[in-house]
């Protein structure tokens, strides 16, 4: 369990690193106001061993949509396996910075 804690909070913060980086030419322009362009968020949905059709498909069904009224576009998916088994997904969204919006 703390495994995949600890494996989203690593996904979470290099995800933001990720996008920090395609900034970085902006970063370099003068301005008071400047900002990330975008934000980005990445959720884990946990897969129930034999019940992928009901569980894991309706559970990104589900992250889709919640994040798309909020706001959010759909980036990125990875698929996380241990020993060899499939655990989960780990899901990217993002959206324009609040500081971009005017």
């Amino acid at each position: 369990m703390y495994k995949l804690i600890f494996s989203a909070l690593i996904l979470t913060v290099a995800s933001n690193v990720a996008f920090a980086e395609k900034d970085d030419a902006d970063a370099a322009t003068p301005g008071p106001d400047k900002c990330a362009k975008l934000q980005a968020s990445t959720v884990f949905i946990p897969d129930k061993a034999g019940n992928r059709q009901k569980g894991s498909a309706s559970k990104l069904t589900d992250s889709h949509r919640n994040a798309e009224s909020q706001g959010w576009n759909f980036d990125e998916m990875s698929v996380y396996n241990e020993d060899g088994d499939l655990q989960g997904f780990f899901v990217t969204y993002t959206r324009e910075h609040p500081c971009n919006k005017k």
